[in-house]
């Protein structure tokens, strides 16, 4: 919908009714502030960015939206890669939930922490952290947690950040949500859903699990201003060691991380983390002398690592030995217990690795890196058919990366609980504008092979994913039905997030 600049003065001067002048804005460079998110290919420009304080607050904008007819596009911390935190094509509001950051409730009791949904992994993990014994969410969220909020997280069904292999994505520790529907009414799930409860506990029970129509949404079916997370206390004792996995072919190291990754995973060892980054990833990290130890490290091929912990020494002792015993059966070798001997899972449990683990693989090219994003989830035996599919789409797009300048196509892969990965993956590329087009194709083509080819399963559906999923017809046409039918239930004015899924088009 083109709307005048009448129209638009009218919503802003209503939304400073409710957030006063100093919260709300339409100039141009703060709405071209808030037209991408963390890669530079997908673009949109609101008309009005919005920042509140209060569920109050964002009830009241989400009715004006509904009265005006205009869309909004709730954004967390902007650190998504597939185009989820923006209007997708021009207009509407951002509303920006960042204000809202203040932990609400510890309840020990129960090992439940309430939070406002703007705050982020990071200042969420340092505030626990300084609880009593000392606590954290189980999985510490994305590795953009440093920025990437509670909200985002939920919304994207995220994973990545340490506690992945233990406890499982984000989501699969929310016992229940606030969350401002479509319409502007404010809901509780879970426990809390019923009014004479005080207690966010369990997220079952009541009847439906309606916290999951939430979880992984992409905005689609509400705004989430309150989450109430399981919390658990800092492991006392923790082992971690790495090993190169050298072998006479990159296919024979993917086969190899395979099994070792499997072998791992129904060991009944407690562990915390399991990553994995290919052969030609690890060449990355020493051509562009990315975590400096790896320069002068003879690594043969692959590197994966494990973090485990226990309750006492001794079991963490025994969880050790039995890791290396079958690490030592798979003919991996085990690097040295340092850092500068190449132990990437001490720097990533004891330093920033869990933070940073991502950001030196995107952030190669400098700020204007295409990530061009395909995390998804499959089970781990997927693993070398994944590689396939890679080799052959860079093979196939030879001709397009030259025309680029270069660019580089990788993955790492991560360890989730119970028994299936994460392949967080794409390509790093440093587009020119009129390049956009024939990326963005490239992308979606991509996607699409992940998508048909091997019933991959992403979790960022953002823009481009979420379009692709659709397009590419993955959805049966009754699945793709219930998801109209529902978001027309609760979004009748087709206000919020309209064009994700391609669901405005269908009601």
């Amino acid at each position: 919908m083109v709307r005048s600049l009448s129209d638009i003065s009218t919503v802003l001067d209503k939304i400073q009714d409710v957030v006063g002048t100093k919260y709300v804005s339409n100039s141009e460079p703060i709405r071209y502030s808030y037209a991408r998110n963390a890669d530079p290919i997908l673009k949109g420009v609101p008309d009005i960015v919005v920042r509140p304080s209060s569920t109050e607050e964002v009830s009241r904008i989400v009715k004006i939206a509904n009265e005006t007819r205009t869309k909004i596009i709730p954004r967390g911390g902007g650190a998504d890669l597939t185009g989820g935190a923006k209007p997708i094509g021009d207009g509407g509001i951002v509303i920006d939930m960042t204000r809202m950051n203040n932990v609400l409730d510890v309840d020990l009791g129960s090992r439940v922490v309430t939070v406002e949904c703007g705050i982020s992994w990071s200042e969420l993990c340092e505030y626990l952290r300084k609880v009593d014994i000392g606590y954290y969410p189980g999985s510490t969220g994305p590795a953009s947690g440093f920025g990437a909020t509670i909200g985002g997280g939920l919304s994207n069904n995220s994973l990545g950040g340490g506690g992945a292999q233990m406890y499982g994505a984000v989501t699969d520790q929310c016992v229940g949500l606030e969350v401002v529907l479509p319409t502007g009414e404010i809901i509780q799930t879970g426990a809390r859903a019923n009014k004479y409860m005080k207690r966010a506990f369990s997220r079952h029970g009541l009847g439906p699990d309606y916290s999951g129509l939430f979880f992984g949404d992409v905005g689609i079916h509400g705004i989430k201003t309150k989450a109430s997370l399981n919390i658990y206390p800092l492991p006392e004792y923790v082992g971690f060691n790495t090993f190169d996995i050298a072998t006479t072919s990159d296919q024979r190291s993917i086969e190899r991380a395979r099994d070792v990754i499997k072998k791992w995973q129904h060991s009944g060892v407690k562990i915390h983390d399991i990553y994995f980054y290919t052969e030609s990833y690890a060449r990355v990290l020493k051509i562009f002398q990315v975590k400096k130890p790896f320069i002068t490290m003879n690594i043969q091929g692959g590197i994966i690592f494990y973090v485990t912990v226990g309750n006492t020494s001794r079991e963490l002792d025994e969880n050790i030995e039995h890791l290396n015993k079958i690490a030592k059966e798979s003919n991996i070798r085990k690097l040295g217990p340092t850092i500068e001997e190449g132990n990437l899972g001490k720097w990533f449990a004891e330093e920033d690795g869990r933070w940073q683990w991502a950001h030196i693989y995107w952030g190669l090219l400098g700020p204007a890196t295409g990530s061009l994003g395909t995390c998804l989830k499959t089970p781990t035996d997927t693993l070398p058919a994944y590689v396939d599919l890679y080799n052959r789409w860079s093979n196939e797009n030879t001709k397009n990366f030259s025309k680029i300048g270069g660019g580089t196509a990788d993955f790492i892969v991560i360890g989730c609980h119970p028994h299936y990965i994460d392949v967080t993956g794409g390509i790093s590329l440093k587009p020119k504008p009129e390049q956009y087009e024939m990326i963005y194709n490239m992308w979606k083509s991509l996607l699409t092979a992940q998508i048909t080819e091997l019933g991959g399963m992403h979790y960022w559906m953002g823009e481009i994913i979420g379009h692709a999923l659709v397009d590419s017809g993955a959805l049966s046409k009754e699945y793709y039905q219930f998801m109209i039918n529902i978001k027309k239930t609760l979004d009748p004015n087709k206000i919020i997030s309209p064009n994700k899924f391609r669901l405005a088009m269908h009601y």
